[in-house]
């Protein structure tokens, strides 16, 4: 891997073209923040299973019965 990342150090530093330079600092980028992305924990996983499952079976709230309803937790 090591030999692979020298080629690209290698190949890169000959490139002129300011604009494909720009473009491979933003995949770059993009790439550390990947690596950052959240990971859900099984119990996240499995309440956003139980959601999709009640949605599937009608069990949905409107806009307004949500809004009502965490007002109401909210209260608590």
């Amino acid at each position: 891997m090591i030999r692979i990342k020298e080629q690209i150090i290698d190949k890169v530093k000959e490139i002129q073209d300011q604009d494909l330079l720009e473009e491979l600092l933003k995949a770059v980028q993009l790439e550390h923040e990947i690596d950052g992305i959240y990971e859900l924990s099984d119990q996240e996983k499995s309440a956003i299973d139980e959601g999709i499952e009640d949605a599937d079976k009608g069990k949905t709230y409107s806009n307004q019965e949500a809004s009502d309803l965490v007002k109401k937790w909210l209260k608590k």
